[in-house]
This record gives C-alpha cells, sequence and structure tokens, in this order.
C-alpha cells in the first residue's frame, strides 16, 4: 500500500472515530427534545397520541424535564371510561403544547390542579396535543370529543401559534402535514391533510440521519449562522427554524398592526373555526369557554425586549393587546365566558417566575395561575348547569 494511500485510510478512520465519539458525547449531555416515540401519523389530525405509551421528554435547550403517559384514548391523562359516569360532570379540555403541559408533570397541569379542586363530582378530561391548531381541535371534538358526553369545553387557545397554525399546510416551523380550512363565502372549506409521500429506497436511510445528534447539532448551529446574528442574551435558546416576520412566520406576526392580508384572512378563519365549535356545542346544549393562555413575552417584560432584539424586531409595530381585544368581541358575540387572566399573571410575576427560563411554555406556578383563573369561571358554569337540571326535572 503506498504512502498516500496509508495517510487516507488513516485520515478516515481517525474521522470516522471522531464523529462516533462526539455522537456518544452528545448523547450523554444534550437533548434536543421531542416527543416521537408518543406522536403518531393521524390520516384526519396530521398526527395524534399513541395510545398507552410512555416516554421522559428531555430538551437540554430549553431546560424541560418531564414524563409523558397516555392512556387508552390517546390522551395525555388518567383511564377514564369513555361513557360518563352517572352524576359526573364532565369537562373536556381541547388545545396545544400549554394545555397539553409541556415542560411539566401531569398532577402539575392546570387541569389536574382544577381537578383536585373541584372534587370528583367532576371529571376533568385534557384531550390536548402538542402542536395541534383551531383547525385540529375543531375536527378532533366533531369526530372524538362530543362522544365522550361532555358537559363543558373549554377551547385553549395559543394566539402565538394558533392562527399561524391554522394558516400553514403543516405544524408551525415544522414539516409534519395537517389539515387546514379555508374561507369561501363566508363558508369553511376543509383541505384533508396532504398524503404521506411512500418511502422511496434513498429515503430508508433518512430515519437513521435524523437520529445522529451529531448531524442534528452541526445542521442547527449552520441555520443559525446563515438566518440569525449572534445572540447577545444567553437567556434566549436559539431557534431551530428560521423565522421570518414578512413572510408571517413568525409568532410575532399576531401582535403584528396591521395585520398583512394573508395573516387577516387566516384570523378570520379562526374566528369561524371557534364559532363552528361553539355552534356543534350549541346543538348538543354544551357551553363554551374560551381560555386564552398568556404569552411569556406579554407577562415578562425582560423577555420581550430580549427577543425582540434578538430577532431584530421594532417595538413599537406590534399591539400585544390586539389579537386579544378581537377575541374577547368574538366571545361576547358567541356569548360565551372569555378567559385570559392577564392581570393575575402580571401580578403573580413580581413574586415568581411563571414560565421556563429559557423556553416560553409556562411551568408549574403558571399552570397554578392558569387553573385559579380558570376555577370560578367554570364552578359559575357548573352551577349552572346544576341549576338548569334542576328547574327542569321539576317541571
Amino acid at each position: 500500500m503506498r504512502g498516500w494511500q496509508r495517510n487516507f485510510l488513516l485520515a478516515t478512520a481517525s474521522f470516522a472515530f471522531a464523529a462516533m465519539l462526539a455522537e456518544a458525547v452528545l448523547r450523554l449531555v444534550w437533548q434536543p427534545g421531542g416527543q416521537q416515540s408518543v406522536i403518531r401519523a393521524d390520516p384526519l389530525y396530521g398526527w395524534a397520541l399513541r395510545a398507552q405509551t410512555r416516554m421522559h421528554s428531555v430538551d437540554t435547550d430549553r431546560g424541560l424535564h418531564y414524563s409523558i403517559s397516555t392512556n387508552a384514548l390517546g390522551q395525555r391523562d388518567d383511564e377514564r371510561p369513555r361513557d360518563k359516569p352517572e352524576g359526573v360532570r364532565r369537562v373536556l379540555f381541547v388545545g396545544d403544547s400549554f394545555i397539553f403541559g409541556a415542560g411539566v408533570e401531569s398532577d402539575e397541569r392546570c387541569t389536574d390542579r382544577l381537578q383536585a379542586e373541584l372534587g370528583l363530582h367532576v371529571d376533568i378530561v385534557n384531550a390536548a396535543v402538542s402542536g395541534w391548531g383551531t383547525d385540529q381541535e375543531f375536527l378532533y371534538l366533531c369526530n372524538e370529543g362530543l362522544a365522550l358526553q361532555p358537559d363543558v369545553v373549554v377551547l385553549g387557545f395559543c394566539v402565538q401559534n394558533d392562527v399561524l397554525n391554522n394558516m400553514l399546510p403543516h405544524e408551525l416551523f415544522g414539516t409534519a402535514p395537517k389539515p387546514r380550512f379555508e374561507l369561501q363565502d363566508d363558508r369553511l372549506v376543509f383541505e384533508p391533510a396532504a398524503k404521506r409521500a411512500p418511502p422511496t429506497p434513498s429515503a430508508r436511510v433518512a430515519p437513521l440521519l435524523r437520529h445522529s445528534r451529531l448531524l442534528h447539532y452541526v445542521g442547527r448551529h449552520v441555520r443559525m449562522l446563515h438566518t440569525r446574528p449572534a445572540s447577545t442574551t444567553p437567556r434566549i435558546p436559539a431557534p431551530y427554524y428560521p423565522e421570518d416576520l414578512e413572510s408571517d412566520h413568525s409568532h410575532w406576526a399576531v401582535y403584528r398592526s396591521p395585520y398583512t392580508p394573508r395573516f387577516e384572512a387566516a384570523f378570520r378563519v379562526t374566528e369561524a373555526l371557534i364559532t363552528a365549535l361553539h355552534d356543534s356545542c350549541a346543538a348538543r346544549a354544551v357551553p363554551v369557554v374560551l381560555f386564552a393562555f398568556p404569552q411569556k413575552v406579554e407577562i415578562d417584560a425582560k423577555a420581550r425586549e430580549d427577543e425582540l432584539r434578538f430577532y431584530g424586531y421594532d417595538p413599537s409595530h406590534f399591539d400585544l393587546a390586539a389579537p386579544y381585544r378581537r377575541l374577547q368581541l368574538l366571545a361576547d358575540r358567541l356569548r360565551v365566558p372569555f378567559v385570559y387572566p392577564f392581570e393575575t399573571f402580571e401580578s403573580e410575576h413580581r413574586r415568581q417566575a411563571l414560565f421556563f427560563r429559557h423556553d416560553g411554555h409556562p411551568n408549574a406556578a403558571g399552570h397554578a395561575a392558569a387553573a385559579r383563573a380558570l376555577d370560578p369561571v367554570l364552578r359559575a358554569e357548573l352551577k349552572r348547569l346544576d341549576n338548569h337540571h334542576a328547574i327542569t326535572s321539576r317541571h
């Protein structure tokens, strides 16, 4: 063997060894997060939770460490019968990762705290799925949720994500195909999720490459170099995917004033979906509560300033209260309670952090604050139902 051939083989072997060592080290010290093992592809919703599955989710970048277990109905919740037990009022929560409880244990979520406060005569069902938009939540309610015989439905809303998710044919900043709706002549028109293409022979290697922690780490930082200036604030994790405010692919787009025509159309679809969800429940005499989880940038002024500086956005271009004024008008028109506990969160935030340090999801204290805000509203709705039942029973 010639000298250059030996050198080439030695260099190749050294590179392979270094790559294997880097892969092993990254698997020990760096977890990019994800919920892949509890997520399944779904022909209607795009994706849903696998039934009776367990995993421990760790995201090193965002500081999230929590366990996930699902029941036989494919919910991150306790086992329960599909039929409502006799003498029990059932409250069904639908929503995305905020209601799902990304980052917190199940018993720390607002739904589980409400269950403990309201007692055994109330059955709180958490049917939220990370990444879902209002369109998927509406489809779930019509196809599965109402079959659970809820007495009250709580629609959890996340302004930063939901309008964008309703606009896109895939998950926000992702590639998972999802269903969506459009408005045509003020009528919702359904567009099913795109069918997943069968894997080609060359694509069989792709899953192995996607599981490589080293390739994920390198690719992530290459994208950062091309799309973002260096962060001057270590409190903000670098994004996994580029955001572009001008094309509405930024969670700040919902606060922008005024909206672009595309985003305005997406917000109108969102309002139509909330209305359709309400009408489906009203047809079965099921009241709806609209709950908007406060976002970190709305409550934490320092986090807001850091994020605006990091993305290079002009603060004067945004109105943080605008989407909530619009949701309040919609709730008034539908005559449903609208809960946006901004004052509660703002006051509590002075005492303790309500969100994770490197992530926008609420921590256990944030979920506790949400439960306190929802508790009197749910009690009022349940009392009204009991009074109505007592009156009709006498007649």
